[in-house]
């Protein structure tokens, strides 16, 4: 029995060690701040900390040659916007494969732990798309399990050491290039960014579809920021042109304004921060001054108390009261998920007398016939409303045909093709239609007069000669 007892002692033992080892796990994993809840105030949610220094975001762009370019284009998109300052040097992290990577970390932490960046943009990854070569001397392909996990142990590194940092790090992923088998490879590093950006809590932007044609094939043309068709790739097929770059700095952009407003969001929250932060969101509000009665003003504020308790001006007939309303819209929040945002639709009252003489207006101007509502379904569930109307000739009488069916409408506007009338310039239908033709009856023809008789003219008979004799 003792020999029992001992088992079942050992392996109570055990199971206690694995619940404690997986607590322990789990609070380690629990309490590893992301970007998102690392910076600001405590009760803060935004991506980026609404309290930067100076009330001014810090921008700096680390990475390749592709990082370089696109730090120009980031300058040139930003140059507008007050609240954030690109830092015109750029960062360079050639490759995370070199041999010397563990070096190349140190430099890495000691470079952010200086930095008083709050918002950093870093592309990688177009010079590591060859082999790996392990500990043992042994060469992984790209793309492969143990390549992706080699390559992922590396990208950790990086994004701990800019989490530590309370550093908000949006990765942009490669774009397509001319040559399909360097596209797939990079597409396989996008794939190890993408899965280890989310399990890290920071964010990617994904660029690669965005930087394909509508066929999803490289073109070195395409639209820029404006829509017009532009050069967007050099010769090599891979970086871009300045226009490419601009184009590419767009949708960091987007993403970055998103969540500043979201951070400008924040600053709302009560007791969210320091009371120096707090003076910055609500500052204190200086006690109304009230002066000291005297006695004389007391008999005076007490003459005056029933005209002050008279009531004020009632409702007239035709007012309309003030009606605020809300309306909630469906959005996507940071972390991807739908929210809905409500947005406050306030109406004033209007006075009686207002609305009557609107109508008074309304009804003398109307001399023409009012307009038609069209609506038309656009791609994205949204829907387009535009009212048509008659232009009002003076002196002409209101057409009764809507403004729509009108010829030049149809032709000119809607792009309808008018029916050809038989016999008419636009009518090309072959063998020609013999337009039929109308039998009227033909008008009585007159008898003619009586005429009177003329007499008959004879002809002269020849006189008769003599005969000789």
């Amino acid at each position: 029995m003792g020999g029992d007892e001992n088992r079942t002692y050992r392996s109570t033992g055990r199971a206690w060690t694995r619940l404690a080892l997986g607590l322990l796990l789990a609070l380690l994993l629990g309490t590893g701040p992301g970007p998102a809840m690392a910076q600001g105030p405590a009760l803060s949610t935004s991506y980026i900390t609404p309290f930067p220094d100076n009330d001014t975001y810090r921008l700096e762009v680390w990475g390749d040659v592709l990082a370089e370019g696109l730090l120009n284009g980031l300058v040139e998109q930003l140059a507008d916007e007050p609240r954030i300052a690109v830092h015109r040097r750029h960062r360079p992290i050639q490759s995370l494969l070199r041999g010397g990577f563990e070096e190349d970390v140190s430099e890495i932490v000691s470079e952010v732990a200086r930095s008083n960046a709050n918002i950093i943009v870093i592309q990688i990854g177009l010079n590591d798309r060859y082999p790996m070569r392990l500990a043992n001397g042994r060469r992984v392909p790209v793309g492969s399990e143990i390549w992706q996990q080699e390559y992922g142990r590396r990208v950790d590194r990086i994004m701990r050491a800019f989490r530590a940092q309370r550093i908000a790090v949006y990765w942009v992923g490669l774009p397509i290039v001319r040559r399909m088998d360097i596209s797939e490879e990079l597409q396989s590093i996008n794939g190890v960014l993408r899965e280890r950006a989310y399990a890290a809590g920071q964010k990617m932007i994904d660029v690669y579809a965005a930087t394909a044609n509508q066929d999803g094939r490289f073109d070195p043309y395409g639209p820029d920021i404006t829509g017009t068709n532009r050069l967007l790739r050099q010769p090599d097929g891979i970086t871009f042109t300045p226009a490419g770059n601009r184009k590419l700095a767009h949708f960091v952009e987007r993403e970055l304004k998103r969540d500043i407003v979201q951070a400008r969001a924040q600053r709302a929250i009560p007791l969210a921060g320091s009371e120096a932060e707090q003076r910055l969101i609500r500052p204190l509000a200086p006690a109304p001054v009230t002066a000291a009665r005297s006695p004389s003003s007391t008999a005076a504020g007490a003459k005056q108390a029933p005209s002050a308790a008279r009531p004020g001006p009632q409702a007239a007939e035709g007012d309309v009261k003030a009606d605020n309303s809300r309306v909630a819209i469906p959005d996507t929040g940071a972390s991807g998920r739908q929210e809905s945002v409500t947005i406050d639709l306030p109406r004033p009252a209007i006075p009686g007398n207002l609305m009557a003489l609107l109508a008074r207006r309304t009804a003398s101007d109307r001399t023409s016939q009012p307009g038609e509502v069209l609506v038309r379904e656009i791609p994205g569930g949204l829907t387009l409303s535009r009212t048509i109307s008659m232009a009002a000739t003076p002196g002409a009488q209101p057409r009764r045909a809507l403004p729509s069916q009108t010829p030049f409408f149809r032709v000119l506007v809607k792009g309808e093709r008018l029916e050809p009338k038989t016999g008419r310039a636009d009518d090309i239908s072959w063998p020609p239609i013999s337009r039929p033709v109308q039998s009227t009856p033909a008008a009585a023809e007159p008898e003619p007069a009586p005429q009177s008789p003329t007499p008959t003219r004879q002809a002269p008979q020849p006189v008769p000669r003599p005969t000789p004799r």
